[in-house]
């Protein structure tokens, strides 16, 4: 392939440390270099690192809070060894990884670091770069909707009304949290990514010895030694199949879901899923151009007032609580989720994506319309009526799933339902936030 803009991974730079970090006697990268290209979305990283006091145990490709790669730093290197002699393990201090860029935003940067036995990781580089959409010749016969948000907002409420629509499929199974979309994306992310030749499912000998699982081609790993058109086509063209072939297995659940359901297929536009502010929204857009997100929201207090009724008639210590060890952790735990909501609001919102359930329980006449707007859909008043009918829950089902006597009653509740010190503890960890999505604090 030609050097071209059409290619998976181009602009690359590499900034290096080479011994310049404490404890490095000496590193150095190979590949790739400045203004470099992949013809694949993984890219090739070669390079070699020897410290002052032993081998690295291995080199790590990782973007804040997550590793991207790894690898052992144990292949040959006589150069090095040649520039330091007799020192151990320089003969041996070679690294390379193959590092999946789809994981990341179109305009990328990851570090490179080493670990050692004592605890510490320097940096020995840092890599940037540019890649393309991930894209397919296939045209989809529904675009996702997504309702991004957390557990307690009312996205239960707000599925119901979409699920009235016409236009919308969605499992109708109350609370709605089938996510058959997700699950497609999932199986394209995990068999698409380079493989770790490390584990059995993902080693070149052994990945059909482990019964009813699979990760990624074992033929594509950074161990593994494919002729360069081999691993690019695994990095490119089999990716952009595997895409393909989600999109069209989406298409067919919800397809047949809508008509098993008795719902007209004819005026379907979306399919709609729950989602959490993660790392599928970015490949959801990329592959789906008419992806549309809604980010509901609720106040904050409230969502934990309900988490606990919700826990006290389950008997059991949901939402993270089961884990955290004390109400203060919890809190900070419950923050870390509302901070990654609000970072997608900021990084995704479209004007009038940001849905307040407030404003659904108490002004849905007003609510709905604006809405149904926003997604371009039909919202004439006989749409708009039937849809207000769909938000009453029904089902004991829907019932069971409320934790008051009315969504009316569900506001504002946490001044009775959370004693004065919890009231004190939820206003320290979301007061900033509530004022950021137009909550008063107390």
């Amino acid at each position: 392939m030609s050097d071209s803009p059409s290619r998976p991974v181009s602009n690359l730079s590499v900034r290096s440390f080479g011994s310049r970090r404490e404890g490095i006697l000496e590193s150095g990268i190979e590949a790739p270099t400045n203004g470099g290209s992949s013809d694949a979305w993984g890219v090739r990283v070669r390079g070699h690192v020897l410290g002052t006091s032993g081998l690295a145990q291995s080199v790590e490709a990782v973007v804040p809070g997550r590793v991207l790669a790894s690898a052992p730093a144990a292949l040959a290197t006589p150069e090095v060894a040649a520039r330091h002699l007799n020192v151990p393990g320089a003969a041996a201090c070679g690294f390379t990884l193959l590092v999946d860029t789809l994981a990341l935003p179109r305009e990328f940067e990851f570090r490179l670091r080493a670990t050692f036995a004592d605890g510490s990781r320097p940096k020995l580089a840092t890599i940037r770069g540019a890649r393309r959409a991930l894209s397919t010749d296939y045209t989809p016969r529904l675009q996702p909707l997504l309702v991004t948000s957390l557990g307690r907002m009312g996205t239960t409420l707000l599925m119901r009304i979409l699920a009235a629509h016409p236009s919308v499929v969605t499992y109708l199974r109350p609370p709605y949290e089938t996510r058959a979309g997700k699950y497609w994306l999932h199986v394209l992310k995990t068999l698409a990514a380079p493989a770790d030749a490390s584990k059995r499912i993902g080693a070149p000998m052994e990945f059909h010895v482990e019964p009813l699982a699979v990760a990624g081609n074992p033929f594509y790993s950074a161990a593994f030694a494919a002729w360069p058109e081999v691993e690019a086509w695994s990095g490119s063209t089999y990716v952009e199949n595997l895409a393909a072939f989600s999109q069209q297995s989406i298409d067919g659940w919800y397809v047949a879901t809508a008509r098993a359901q008795g719902q007209d297929v004819s005026p379907l536009v979306y399919f709609a899923e729950k989602q959490f502010p993660d790392d599928f929204s970015r490949l959801w857009r990329e592959l789906y151009p008419g992806a549309r997100e809604i980010f509901l929201v609720r106040d904050f207090r409230d969502m934990v007032a309900s988490m606990i009724a919700y826990n006290t008639r389950r008997a059991f210590g949901d939402f993270g609580r089961e884990a955290a060890g004390s109400d203060t952790a919890w809190l900070a735990h419950l923050r870390r989720g509302v901070e990654a909501l609000r970072d997608a609001w900021r990084e995704r919102g479209e004007p009038r994506s940001l849905v307040h359930y407030e404003a659904l329980v108490r002004d849905p006449a007003h609510a709905v319309p604006t809405l149904l707007s926003t997604l371009g859909l039909d919202s004439a008043p006989a749409t708009v009526a039937r849809l207000l009918v769909a938000a009453a829950p029904e089902s004991a089902e829907s019932r069971a799933h409320a934790t008051s006597s009315s969504p009316d009653t569900s506001i504002g509740r946490w001044r009775m339902d959370l004693s004065p010190e919890l009231q004190g503890m939820t206003e320290e960890a979301f007061g900033d936030l509530l004022a950021e999505f137009g909550y008063e604090r107390s």
